[in-house]
């Protein structure tokens, strides 16, 4: 019986042992590749939709090639001197008005800002923030450099500033730091037999402009410009009817009489918001006989306020 099964095993194999090897190899190929699948990990490839010259203000607009790599190769120049500390270098690249408007045309003036936003060597990254016809404004990040600094007890920190390049009737690229971006000049003025107001110029940086005017009293009253006391004195027209009021309030418009001087007046406005200004609003000027400041009783001031000699708005156009 032994012998038997035998030899239905060994006749068993003989007919079917090519298709058991067969089925077997298979079984092993199979086994070998779900081994493999398991372990294999796939590259991980970084996707990025990073495109430094398209403005992320507006992913319509982009830098021509023609005007960006002039500003790359800008860039790379100017980090490069401010890392070396070459800092006259890097002052002679930007214009001329950027140098007497931001920063007086001192250099340590300059290097005061430098150091704001890299005060050690920086690696950094650009990227097209916004562009206004033949200006175009960059947005660039500076950070330390890793491979020689590391991160051991230290936090992970980065700077910005926003770089503009404005491309001339020349074709040359003027650039400039600081936020500036133009200068204007109005020379537009009004007058009467108490005040003379003469808008000499205006300075447009990204996020504000300022205007330069200088004031000169006629008279021998005191002539409050603005102290405060009265809505919206100093106002700035833009072309959509919006109206922005002084910002930097924290001094008095008064002029003693007789007395002539320059001030400063600041407005928040975006160069890239498509809405330009159109006129400069004085709106509450009042000739006083009787001025006593502001540290005084409401009722004093508004006492003074109804007894002023004269009362009046000017609108000036600055376009």
């Amino acid at each position: 019986m032994y012998t038997d099964f035998r030899l239905r095993i060994i006749h068993f194999f003989r007919k079917y042992g090519i298709i058991i090897i067969i089925a077997l190899l298979v079984w092993v190929v199979i086994f070998l590749i779900n081994m493999f699948l398991k372990n294999y990990k796939a590259p991980v490839t970084v996707q990025t939709t990073y495109q430094p010259h398209t403005s992320i203000m507006d992913e319509s607009s982009k830098v021509p090639t023609t005007i960006s790599n002039p500003i790359e190769d800008m860039i790379e120049e100017y980090v490069g001197y401010c890392n070396e500390a070459k800092w006259q270098s890097a002052f002679n690249m930007l214009s001329n008005e950027c140098k007497e408007y931001s920063f007086g045309n001192s250099i340590e003036e300059y290097m005061k800002y430098v150091y704001t936003k890299m005060p050690t060597p920086k690696k950094y990254a650009i990227q097209d923030y916004s562009n206004q016809g033949n200006t175009y404004i960059y947005q660039i990040k500076y950070t330390d450099d890793l491979l020689s600094t590391g991160l051991t007890n230290s936090e992970y920190q980065y700077t910005e500033e926003k770089m503009i390049f404005k491309k001339q009737k020349d074709g040359s690229i003027e650039m400039s730091v600081g936020n500036f971006i133009d200068y204007q000049e109005i020379k537009n003025i009004s007058e009467n037999e108490y005040l003379k107001i003469d808008v000499k110029y205006a300075l447009k940086y990204y996020s504000k402009e300022t205007y330069i005017v200088k004031l000169t009293n006629r008279s021998d009253y005191t002539i409050v410009i603005s102290d405060n006391q009265e809505p919206n004195e100093i106002a700035l027209a833009l072309n959509s009817g919006d109206i922005r009021t002084r910002i930097n309030t924290e001094y008095d418009v008064v002029l003693k009489p007789n007395e002539s001087y320059m001030i400063s007046i600041d407005f928040a406005k975006f160069y890239d918001n498509n809405d330009d200004a159109q006129s400069l609003i004085f709106n509450s000027i009042r000739v006083m006989e009787k001025y006593s400041g502001t540290d005084v009783s409401d009722e004093i001031i508004q006492s003074e306020i109804q007894n002023a000699v004269s009362k009046f708005s000017v609108n000036i156009p600055i376009k």
